[in-house]
């Protein structure tokens, strides 16, 4: 019995060191996966400035408010990968969709959407041409 608790101790200590010399952190992204990441993230901001882009005169203001909200889930996944990756530049983003917000913002309860549109429509301009320039710099497909 004794030989038994003896074989037992050795082995649990054994695997207590063992497990204790593994470790289970995940390996960084590679560069490439971390660029793709970036322009994944790039594309789906575009998606979703694009869309606040085709407002008109009818389009409701809680549905401009719900493609801003859009926008700034998909502006927080840009940022999120561009972490991974020095080169992407995304100031010029991040300081065009402060535009797009404020344009948004402007949007009182006795403004029509066909006066503040162009104002929107002005600043998509501004992060479309901002996100195209990051794509670039990355090389996005």
């Amino acid at each position: 019995m004794r030989k038994l608790l003896t074989t037992f101790v050795v082995l649990t200590v054994f695997m207590l060191v063992v497990a204790g010399c593994s470790t289970s952190t995940t390996a960084p992204a590679s560069a490439p996966d971390a660029q793709a990441a970036v322009c994944t993230a790039l594309a789906t901001l575009k998606t979703a400035v694009a869309q606040l882009g085709t407002i008109t005169a009818s389009t409701t203001v809680d549905q401009v408010q719900s493609m801003q909200k859009n926008i700034d889930t998909a502006v927080e996944g840009v940022k999120t990968a561009a972490k991974a990756v020095p080169e992407a530049k995304i100031d010029g983003i991040t300081t065009a969709i402060a535009g797009v917000q404020t344009a948004v913002k402007s949007i009182s309860g006795t403004t029509t959407l066909g006066d503040a549109a162009a104002s929107i429509k002005t600043a998509v301009q501004g992060v479309e041409t901002a996100i195209q320039a990051a794509q670039t710099t990355l090389s996005c497909k």
